[in-house]
């Protein structure tokens, strides 16, 4: 597939996505209250920056212990 078809694609599919969380949060939000879908919101960042920290550290612990060895080695 080309580049061009594939990138216009991936666009495509995040403009999709993106109406469809806004349309679920409209509904979210006439059901249980504008609050608790922004306490929910809030929460679901709030989880996935301390999976961004984990991730991080994961990979500088895992980039560290290559270095280690590479260095054994040499």
């Amino acid at each position: 597939m080309n580049l061009k078809v594939k990138a216009v694609a991936i666009v495509v599919g995040i403009f999709a996505g993106s109406i469809a969380v806004q349309g679920a949060l409209v509904l979210a939000a006439e059901t249980y209250g504008a609050q608790a879908v922004l306490n929910t919101f809030v929460g679901g960042i709030l989880l996935f920056l301390v999976y961004q920290m984990y991730s991080l550290i994961l990979m500088r612990l895992e980039d560290n212990k290559k270095l280690d060895e590479m260095s054994k080695k040499g």
